[in-house]
This record gives C-alpha cells, structure tokens and sequence, in this order.
C-alpha cells in the first residue's frame, strides 16, 4: 500500500476502467485475485464530487484503504471520519463500510481486498456495467433483484438493517439467477 502515486500510474497503464454514473466513480484494478492466487486483489478508485458508496459490509474480504488526494468520509462501523492525501484506514470483515466524496474537488484512494474471491472482480465490472446500461436504481442496486442477489454473491456484499436477515433468502434468489442463466448473461455481457 506504500506505492507512489508514479508507481499506481505504471500499473494502470494498459488496464481496463469501469465507470459506474451511479456512485460517480471509476475504478481500475492494479491486481487482481487471479494475479495474486486469491491472496488480495489492489483497485484504484477515482470519485468525483458527491459520488458514494451506500453502506455495506463483506462477511469474508478485508480492505485496507489509502486516499491519494481529495478527501474521502469513510464510515468504518459506526465512526465516521475525513480522510485526506496519506491518510489511512483499515476495514475488518463483517465492520459496515461506505464511503463518500463531500469535496468540490474528485478524489482518489487505492484500497486493498484480502482475501479476493474468483468472483468478486467480475461482480463489481458486471455491476458497473448495468449502471451504465441505466439498470440500476438511484442507490445503486440493480433493478432485478434476480441480479441482486447473484452480484451480492459474486462481491461478497452484504447489506445492512433487515437485509442482514434475508441472507438465505438473497443466496436462494441467487441460485435460481443462475439456474435462469442470469449469471452466464452478465459474463457474457459485461465480463469479456
């Protein structure tokens, strides 16, 4: 995580971007859990002025987040702080997690994921891709919940208040997205 911002430059070279116009930001992964055999998987993230992430948490992966320039406010549990250009801040398993960009100015963070599940970069690139696609709602979440509960899988999301309890409920629904070949649809369309 102490790579120069030189450094994060040469490792986006030649990598693919994902925009989500939803949440208002870009993000580019520098390694991904194939390149490390699942150890951890390395985005940078650029989010322009308002853009956020909604609260959620992941049962399994672990970030640790770095913001290199602009400010963020990471909620992390139930502490909510500005983080600006240096600034650090660790994401245990199972802590609630979102983020905002609250300046004038776009921001930009790396954050490192531990372990990377073989799904979880296809999840995210697929979720980017119906917000752009225009088939997600105002907070994100696509629009078919067939689709949200096969992404939840893939990314190891988890949201919080009564969806914790519709746990078994979400991975049902995600069975039956596949048996419907809703997961070979968005690999098809937005993974290749």
């Amino acid at each position: 995580m102490d790579r120069t911002d030189e450094e994060i430059n040469r490792m986006r070279t030649g990598r693919a971007q994902h925009r989500n116009p939803v949440q208002r930001d870009t993000v580019t992964w520098l390694r991904t859990g194939a390149e490390t055999g699942g150890e951890h998987a390395l985005l940078h993230v650029e989010v322009k002025p308002g853009g956020e992430v909604l609260a959620h948490y992941h049962r399994r992966i672990g970030m640790h987040l770095r913001v290199l320039e602009g400010i963020l406010r990471v909620q992390v549990g139930h502490v909510v702080r500005d983080l600006g250009p240096g600034r650090e801040v660790e994401v245990p398993e199972e802590h609630l997690f979102r983020w905002r960009n609250p300046g004038s100015a776009p921001a930009r963070f790396v954050v490192e994921l531990r372990p990377a599940p073989a799904c979880l970069e296809k999840g995210l690139v697929a979720l980017y891709g119906l917000a752009r696609d225009g088939r997600t709602r105002r907070d994100g979440r696509p629009r078919s919940l067939l689709r949200t509960a096969l992404l939840m899988q893939w990314t190891d999301i988890s949201l919080p208040g009564v969806y914790r309890w519709l746990g078994p409920v979400l991975r049902g629904l995600a069975a039956v997205a596949c048996r419907r070949g809703i997961d070979r649809e968005l690999e098809e369309r937005y993974c290749r």
